[in-house]
């Protein structure tokens, strides 16, 4: 960040005016690409737009009702559901990674598949 007021705010400035989907983001270190799938998830923070224009503005108070309905979700039944649905399945794929052949914990030792080995 360079130290040009006028077009790089402060966080303290960027928490009484709208900000652009980039600041957005970078101000809850997100990435863009995270920003939109809550956006088509129906999750993400409401956005101002201009008549005529194609750029897309989101206000402090947009911010405010977006972090409380994150912390709402964060608190319902559903999301404890999905988390443990995760949780099931990265102990699923786990447990099938382990029984794979070509497992670490299944290679011998002493064995070497590198080039100077045979040589």
């Amino acid at each position: 960040m360079t130290d040009n007021p006028v077009t790089e705010p402060s966080r303290d400035d960027q928490q009484s005016r709208s900000m652009t989907r980039k600041q957005f983001c970078e101000l809850e270190n997100m990435s863009l690409s995270t920003f939109h799938k809550l956006k088509r998830a129906g999750n993400g923070p409401e956005e101002e737009h201009f008549p005529g224009m194609t750029f897309a503005r989101i206000t402090p108070e947009a911010r405010r009702e977006w972090h409380q309905r994150m912390e709402e979700w964060r608190k319902s039944d559903a999301a404890k559901l999905e988390q443990q649905r995760r949780i099931a399945v990265a102990r699923a794929a786990g447990k099938k990674a382990t029984e794979s052949p070509l497992h670490v914990s299944k290679r011998q030792k002493g064995k070497s598949k590198s080039k100077s080995a045979k040589a």
